[in-house]
Formats: structure tokens, C-alpha cells, sequence
């Protein structure tokens, strides 16, 4: 239901648009179509690849940790230890627990964070382009085609003012045939 909302509103809006300001000069392109297709986007996720390995494996050696001291922990148990000494493991398991718990949150973070300082250059690079061809083809709006939901935003749209070709063109990339 709320997707319909989103899309009737944005209708609305586009329609509102176009209605106040019928002489306006419309461009549209895919955004998530050239920005797959940039080498520093490429780039970029190879690095996030790399970083994302290096916080999963430091991960893991935590992860490694606890459990070799909860099979300690199982082994004290089952050898008749007492029950003060398995009371100071259990209290000792959990605190590692919690430890590994909040090094997964702070690696989560500290991956988005790197994201977005990597992809910021990638995407003004991509507003610049676009904002160049706006300027040379005197476009008064450029639309994304599709959101970050998968939802087009333009359905229909005439050919000449798809400007994804120039967009390639502009950023020095050849347009892929698919």
C-alpha cells in the first residue's frame, strides 16, 4: 500500500510539474545502470570487498576465541569442576560474548562509513557529468529512471531525452549494448 502512495504521489508531483512549467526542457537517465558501469565504481567495491574481509576475519578470531573457551568451559563441566569455577567461565563466556557482539556492530559501522567515503567522489563525479549535460543541452530537470527501490520513476519517456548514451559519452565510457 505504501508503494502505490509513493508512486501516485510522485505521479502527482510530475504531473504538478509539468502543468506549472510546460515549457520545461525534461532529461532522464538510469543511475544505478552508468554508475554499475564506472571503473571507480568497480574500484570501489573491490575495496569495500578487501575491507569487509579484513573486519570479517578479525571477527573471526574473536569468534575463534570464544569458542575455544566455551569448549574449555563444556570440558571443566564435564571433568566435575566446581560449580564457583564454571560460575567465573559462564561470567567470562558471556562478557566474550558481548565483546564479539559489539565488534560485529563496530565492523558494520566502520564498513558503511568506508562505503560512504569511497562512493562519495564516485557519485560527484556522476553529478558532475550530469550536470555538465544539463547545462550544454540546457535541461531545466534530469530525472532518475529507476529508484533505490527498484520503482521507475519515469514509465514512459521520449527516446531523445534519455540522456544515459551522452552520460557514458561524457564520463568516458563506452556504452554497453544490453
Amino acid at each position: 500500500m505504501k508503494i502505490k502512495t509513493y508512486i501516485a504521489v510522485l505521479f502527482f508531483a510530475a504531473v504538478t510539474a509539468f502543468q506549472v512549467n510546460a515549457q520545461s526542457k525534461i532529461g532522464y537517465t538510469n543511475v544505478e545502470f552508468v554508475l554499475a558501469y564506472m571503473p571507480e565504481f568497480k574500484a570501489m567495491q573491490k575495496q569495500l570487498e578487501t575491507y569487509q574481509s579484513q573486519l570479517a576475519k578479525r571477527l573471526k578470531v574473536k569468534d575463534d576465541y570464544v569458542k575455544q573457551k566455551y569448549q574449555e568451559y563444556l570440558s571443566r563441566k564435564e571433568q566435575g569442576a566446581p560449580e564457583v569455577e564454571l560460575k567465573g567461565l559462564e561470567e567470562e563466556l558471556l562478557k566474550l560474548d558481548q565483546e564479539v557482539q559489539k565488534l560485529a556492530s563496530r565492523s558494520e559501522e566502520e564498513l558503511v562509513g568506508k562505503q560512504q567515503t569511497l562512493l562519495e567522489p564516485v557519485l560527484k563525479k556522476l553529478q558532475d557529468a550530469i550536470d555538465g549535460i544539463a547545462a550544454e543541452k540546457s535541461y531545466d530537470y534530469i530525472l532518475n529512471q529507476t529508484t533505490s527501490a527498484g520503482v521507475s520513476t519515469i514509465l514512459f519517456g521520449p527516446e531523445e531525452a534519455d540522456i544515459t548514451s551522452e552520460l557514458f559519452t561524457k564520463l568516458g565510457m563506452k556504452m554497453p549494448s544490453e
